[in-house]
């Protein structure tokens, strides 16, 4: 018997084209890896643009032995310095051709249906932004992250945290990201930065599925640089005071306090417990209202010997 078309199936003109946008430097192992996760999407009408930040090993090179045969297009645009991952973000918002922009962070990778499902999402809704789960990749073992339940208007949330997640887990109508682009004054907290200004334009879309792995093992990524995180506190205090306030004054005070506790949170993670007990004393200070911050409070005061009894009952909680 002889099998026709699948009727349902759609040609790559029913399809919006979605530019896939990988930003990286000098990670030629995990762009290896986040290029062949574009690669393998279901959906057809894809094509990937690649920005280099100046690698020494330029991204061209790294990816000659890489299938790219299924993508409707490829290509690659090199910064001749190193300006960043803001500024490779807009680099790739401009050379991008898509009515759809899908970033990829270079060490992180995409599920195979990850863009299928977005645009059907997007294409079944008037919001110009989706977002999806991810699968975080441990030393010890896999995590699941579903975002929480908030549709339509999420500034207040974003506000106080980053409850989209990371850069990977993002698609956005190319019109709009032309018109907010990424600003590249802030050295880290850019994602929350840009996700709260695209939500005053638009509403998001939540995908209740992991469908990007994110490696929380690799190295060198900029959220580990602590000497860039009190500018960037600075910096989102200033910028988003007066939008918290129209939530209220004590609405604009627990922005401070969730601020602040990210902030410790990072010197934390880096071991300065004196920077960190300082934000979290801040936090507290800002909003008595929040348990963790009291309690983060309190386990930066043991230093680097608490900081490791709890970094290993985390490790178990997640390898389960």
């Amino acid at each position: 018997m002889t099998v026709g078309p699948d009727p349902t199936a759609k040609s790559l003109d029913d399809q919006p084209l979605v530019s896939a946008i990988i930003t990286t430097h000098d990670r030629p192992a995990y762009l290896t890896q986040a290029a062949k996760s574009v690669a393998d999407q279901t959906y057809d009408n894809l094509e990937l643009v690649v920005v280099d930040d100046c690698s020494n090993e330029p991204a061209h090179e790294t990816l000659s032995d890489v299938d790219l045969a299924g993508l409707v297009d490829h290509r690659m645009v090199r910064h001749q310095t190193n300006k960043g991952a803001n500024a490779a973000r807009n680099t790739g918002i401009a050379a991008a051709s898509g009515v759809y922009l899908a970033f990829l962070d270079d060490d992180d990778r995409w599920l195979s249906d990850k863009i299928e499902k977005q645009v059907a999402a997007l294409e079944a809704s008037e919001s110009a932004v989706a977002y999806t789960g991810i699968r975080g990749v441990h030393d010890d073992g896999v995590e699941v992250q579903i975002p929480q339940k908030i549709h339509g208007d999420i500034t207040k949330a974003l506000l106080c945290r980053n409850v989209v997640g990371t850069m990977s887990v993002i698609m956005v109508r190319s019109s709009l990201a032309e018109d907010v682009q990424f600003d590249e004054a802030f050295p880290s907290w850019a994602d929350l930065e840009w996700y709260i200004r695209l939500s005053r334009r638009t509403t998001f879309e939540r995908i209740p599925a992991p469908l990007v792995e994110y490696e929380f093992t690799s190295h060198s990524r900029l959220s580990d640089d602590f000497s860039k995180t009190k500018e960037s506190y600075d910096r989102f205090v200033s910028q988003f005071d007066s939008v918290a306030m129209e939530y209220g004054l004590l609405f604009r005070r627990k922005m401070r306090g969730w601020a602040a506790f990210r902030a410790g949170q990072s010197g934390f993670q880096a071991g300065q417990y004196g920077v960190a007990r300082r934000f979290f004393s801040s936090a507290v200070a800002s909003y008595p209202f929040e348990p963790r911050f009291v309690t983060h409070l309190c386990v930066s005061m043991g230093g680097p010997r608490v900081h490791h009894l709890v970094s290993a009952i985390r490790r178990q909680v997640v390898s389960g």
